[in-house]
């Protein structure tokens, strides 16, 4: 059987939502990224055994270890920095298939979360599956079988460039497009509408 692992990267509480500034204070912007992860840990972990959060924060273990998830310390900086390092360990630990999650996914549900790891070949051959943000630019869930099909390219513009990834690896490739998965919550016109519509943002 394929085993199947889903990454989750976080800066840290204290880094985490700074483009919230204008409408949260630093102590609302913690409380907002820390309950925001513990969602994202309660629901992957509903869809899926095996959950690791990769960051630089080592006081993220209070929010990780009680989910049933692990907490990766990062060595390096950097997003895609972070996720080659969980990823080595997925491959030392012979995982099949691995999902990357951001952890501000206020609307995240298991099923959006087991409909983006079906999108794979039913085979099990090579494939990828990109849930793209509301925006139509961003990655907000990427899963990859073998692990190292293709290179991350989370940061601006980052669908289109894992778009070129799977273009040049030259596999099938399946955008997932889900509300839970779409919707980040991310800027303050983001928190207004999340705060208006709530599920349906």
């Amino acid at each position: 059987m394929t085993t199947t692992r889903i990454i989750i990267p976080h800066r840290g509480l204290e880094a985490a939502k700074t483009r919230l500034a204008p409408s949260l204070s630093p102590e609302e912007r913690i409380m907002l990224a820390s309950q925001l992860l513990q969602r994202v840990l309660r629901v992957t972990r509903e869809a899926c055994d095996d959950v690791v959060v990769i960051s630089p924060a080592r006081g993220l273990a209070e929010i990780v270890e009680p989910s049933g998830a692990r907490l990766i310390v990062q060595r390096g900086m950097g997003l895609n920095e972070g996720l080659e390092q969980a990823r080595f360990e997925a491959l030392v630990d012979d995982v099949g298939t691995l999902i990357v999650l951001h952890g501000d996914l206020p609307n995240l549900q298991a099923h959006d979360v087991e409909t983006l790891s079906a999108s794979l070949p039913f085979d099990g051959s090579p494939g990828v599956a990109i849930a793209p943000d509301r925006a139509g630019t961003g990655t907000n869930g990427l899963a990859l079988r073998p692990p190292g099909v293709i290179r991350f390219r989370f940061g601006r513009g980052s669908f289109a460039a894992h778009l070129q990834e799977v273009e040049r690896a030259g596999v099938p490739l399946v955008a997932v497009n889900r509300a839970g998965l779409a919707f980040d919550l991310d800027t303050p016109e983001d928190l207004a509408r999340w705060l208006e519509l709530g599920d349906a943002a």
